[in-house]
Order: structure tokens, then sequence, then C-alpha cells
């Protein structure tokens, strides 16, 4: 079996593996190799083990799955060059959006930001440090602490523990927080619903069950990807929990579908990769399953990551480059961009590699001190959420309303 070590070494020379390579995979290897790095340089003492989405909670790398040094955003010959920064379009004006670094909690040195809800009064982070263990196949082994922060109106609360430890990834416009946890240097078996920051957990379907990022829409509904502890690692069920149920319902999704996000209406975003890995589609479902393949450019294949209110965002394959949904129209946009679409709010704009996109205007993000901004999560309000880009410990808002 392929080492860590290795795997590194050949991403890092650019050449990529010939055979089923999942795009969707590589973008979480970007964005995990991102928040690795920048973890290393805050100080914390373990590299953290990371995985998809936008802030720490996508440090959970699914056990098994790709080591968490994968290259950025599905790179190729035709990314070579590296991660694709956004083009200033001369004929644009320029917004500079203001600054502020949020409090954090005394004794916290290794926080990341983890989403902002759509009104952009919650910013959600995460204090989290990686397990020191490793597996027989060379895997770091889990989490060994985490600690989930929620700011409401830029004053920091360090949520109750649940387990060993506990990150969250998503946070409504009422303050209710989607969060996963698990014992020390193990992976997540519990989901936790935070509402006026009292924890519930929430009950899965009979069976042993590992669990990803978790997700939440306007009412309170918690959708995450759960994993069954005998199975190959692979995504076994697409679980729902409703606003006021503790038992999860199984959604009849097909065999092979991730659920990458849910909408406000209870639509289920996200994509299916073929049985040997050679495939990825994009889809939009109901929750009696019926679905609606999202269209991607001629000769690309396509992994959608984030969702709001009718579009959607992700990455293209073979390119790397950026991609935009109208969930409306099923229009698909090609933005020329090569590194992971980090999120996206109800205008389309979209969080990605040290700016924000947007058809009106440049945005550049930055400090006093001329430290470049790195955004994760954009609201509906233009409230902008990351972190430095030298990758210090803590969190970072921009305004970019204009």
């Amino acid at each position: 079996m392929m080492g860590e070590q290795d795997v590194r070494e050949r991403l890092q020379a650019v050449e990529v593996p010939a055979t089923k390579l999942q795009v969707e995979r590589l973008v979480e290897g970007g964005r995990r190799r991102m928040l690795r790095r920048r973890a290393v340089r805050a100080g914390c003492g373990a590299v953290l083990a990371t995985g998809l989405i936008v802030g720490v909670p996508s440090l959970l790398l699914r056990p098994g799955g790709p080591p968490p040094d994968q290259a950025a955003a599905a790179p190729t010959a035709e990314t070579s060059g590296g991660p694709r920064q956004a083009t200033a379009d001369p004929g644009l004006p320029t917004l500079r959006c203001a600054a502020t670094r949020l409090p954090v909690p005394a004794g916290m040195t290794t926080v990341q930001p983890a989403g902002v809800d759509p009104s952009g009064r919650y910013v959600l982070g995460n204090e989290v440090r990686s397990s020191e263990l490793d597996t027989p196949e060379g895997k770091t082994a889990g989490i060994a602490a985490g600690r989930v922060i929620l700011w409401t109106d830029g004053q920091p609360q360090v949520l109750p523990q649940v387990r060993d430890w506990v990150t969250a990834s998503a946070v409504n416009a009422d303050g209710v927080v989607a969060a996963i946890a698990g014992p020390k240097d193990k992976w997540a078996d519990t989901v936790v619903r935070y509402t006026d920051g009292v924890p519930e957990k929430l009950t899965p379907p009979p069976g042993r069950w590992t669990f990803t990022e978790a997700k939440i829409n306007a009412t309170g509904d918690v959708l995450v990807n759960a994993d069954r502890e005998s199975s190959d690692h692979r995504t076994d069920a697409v679980l729902l929990w409703k606003v006021g149920a503790r038992t999860a319902t199984k959604l009849p999704l097909p065999a092979y579908a991730d659920g990458k996000g849910l909408t406000d209406d209870g639509t289920i975003v996200g994509q299916i990769i073929s049985a040997n890995g050679e495939t990825l589609t994009s889809y939009t479902w109901n929750q009696r399953g019926k679905g609606r393949a999202l269209k991607a450019p001629a000769g690309q294949q396509a992994t959608v990551s984030n969702v709001r209110n009718g579009w959607a965002t992700g990455n293209l394959w073979p390119s790397g480059e950026v991609g935009r949904w109208n969930l409306r129209t099923g229009e698909v946009t090609r933005l020329p961009v090569g590194s992971p679409a980090n999120g996206i709010n109800d205008k389309g704009w979209i969080a990605s590699n040290g700016t924000v996109l947007r058809n009106d205007t440049n945005v550049e993000l930055g400090l006093a001190d001329g430290t470049r901004g790195d955004p994760l999560a954009v609201s509906d309000s233009g409230l902008v959420v990351g972190l430095p880009f030298d990758g210090s410990s803590g969190v970072i808002t921009w305004r970019c309303d204009g």
C-alpha cells in the first residue's frame, strides 16, 4: 500500500495517479493540506488530521481514506503551476474589505474558523488537536481534543463539551449548531445539535457508525454522511434529523451517494461516485430520493461542496477550476480559478483562495499590517470569515457588503 510520504512526494511533483481518481477526494485533500499547514504554523504540537469542507470539522478525514497531505484542488497538467488565484478584472472596481480579528478565549492556541450563518451574526470555529497515534496503515488515528467556539455579534462562547472531543461545521440564523464528536484518538461516532448553546446527542440507526461533517438548514434539520465501521470507508448512508427529532431518517438515495449540502427547503445536494471510482456526478435530490443530475462543462466531471439558496459551488476535474451552479436553471459557470471553492452565499459569491469571486467587483482581503487573508465562508450579508494566509491561529472577519 502506498504510504503518506509516497503520496506527498508524488503530488508535490504534480504526478497524478492514473486510475480511479476521485475529484471529490482531491478537493478535500486541498483543504486538508491548507488547514494542516496552517495548524502547524500556528504552533500546535501535532499535525491536524483533516478532511473536507469548510473549516475545522472538515478536519475529520474518513478512516482509511486518503492521507491528509494531498495537493491542492485537483492538480493536473492544466494546473501544474499549483493553485491558480483569481485574476483581477481591470474593467471592474476593487473592493477592499475591512478586517476584524475575533477575540479568542484564553488558552486556545489552535483555533480555526468553521462557518458563518446566513445573517452574519453567528461565526463558528473550533480548537482541534489531532491524535499523535497512527494506524497500521500509517494514517493519523483520529482526533485527540476539540472544542467549539460560537461568536455572537463578535463575542465568543465555548460550547459544552460532548465526548472527548467535538467539532462543529455549520450554524444557522437562529444560532443552532451542527457538530460531530467522538472518543479520544478515534473518529466521530456521535452527532450533536446545539440549541441555545445546549447540546443534544442525536440517535443514528442501529449499528456502529462513524460520521463526517454535519450540515444544517434554516429550520434546524441536520444532515450527515455515515460510514459503517465494517465498510470500505465509503458513505453507507446519508442521514437526516428533522428539527425536533432525535432519531435519524436514512434517506433513500442511490448507492455511493454523498450528501454535501442541505437547502432550506430540504433539498439534498451531493454526488455519486461510481463503484470503480472513475466517474463522479453531482446531483440534487428530494427527501424521497428523486434526483436530478447537475451538468458539468464538456470534458469535465464535477464535485459540489457547498450550497446556499439556489446556488451551489464546487470544483471541476481534470481542470481543477471552480464551478458555480444555478440550481433553479441547472446552468453551470466555469471560473478560471484552480483552488477549492470554500463557500457560497445567496448572491452566488464564492469564497476561494484569498478572495471572494464576484461578477461585479474585484475583492481584496487583507489586514492593516499587509497580511493577506484567506476566506472559508461568506454570509448572505457579505460578512466573510477566514484566517490569515500565513496560517496563524484565530478567526478573521471582513465586511464585504459593498
